[in-house]
């Protein structure tokens, strides 16, 4: 599970938050089918307490052992290491909404992962020229495919956050060539921190 602890120790490292917890110990293994994604995660309220859960491919965790965490995002691992961080982002941004008694909706929580994937991405590049991060843009937002199967809702919220943060992250390249990281870092902690309203507003939209 070190992959999964490195990936989610960057993302509190860039936003200065510890939530106190193991990702690990929300982890549950499935079998992922074609109409669904190898990530998932899952929150209910029982007896007002959250209980979350992190469903990952049982094939994606066996190949994620297998890639050394300084390489978790290199172009070779990205089709394994984007998923697991897409979920791990999920599973912090509900943790923080929680200890902050706010609400969220699917759609910010899908652009807040969107914008996740760039930032990690470019942070473990760093420094990038301007060709790298666009190619970089390209292959998160435009190279991509949805599962089969999904509810015409939900195809709506993920080409809805693919835009938002593929906009946000248009506006991030300037920073990544003149390369300021941190003013990249607080522009990066700024969009976390908001609400959706604000992060629309931020992405341009």
């Amino acid at each position: 599970m070190h992959a999964l602890r490195a990936l989610f120790g960057g993302l509190e490292a860039l936003y200065g938050t510890d939530s106190g917890i193991d990702p690990t110990a929300f982890v549950v293994p499935f079998e992922a089918r074609a109409r669904h994604g190898p990530e998932q995660v899952i929150a209910r309220e029982v007896g007002g307490q959250l209980e979350l859960a992190l469903a990952l491919d049982h094939g994606l965790l066996c190949r994620l052992q297998q890639i050394p965490s300084a390489q978790l995002l290199d172009d070779a691992a990205l089709a394994d290491g984007l998923p697991a961080l897409e979920g791990l982002s999920h599973l912090l941004y509900i943790c923080e909404a929680a200890r902050r008694n706010r609400p969220i909706s699917g759609l910010e929580l899908e652009t807040q992962a969107e914008v996740d994937k760039f930032a990690m991405c470019v942070l473990h590049r760093w420094p990038l020229t301007e060709s790298d991060v666009r190619a970089l843009s390209i292959r998160l937002y435009q190279q991509f495919s949805l599962a089969e199967g999904l509810s015409p809702d939900l195809r709506k919220r993920y080409l809805a956050a693919n835009q938002l943060a593929r906009q946000f992250a248009e506006k991030l390249t300037a920073l990544v060539r003149l390369r300021a990281l941190e003013r990249l870092r607080r522009a990066l902690q700024d969009f976390w921190q908001r609400p959706m309203a604000d992060k629309a507003y931020l992405a341009g939209c």
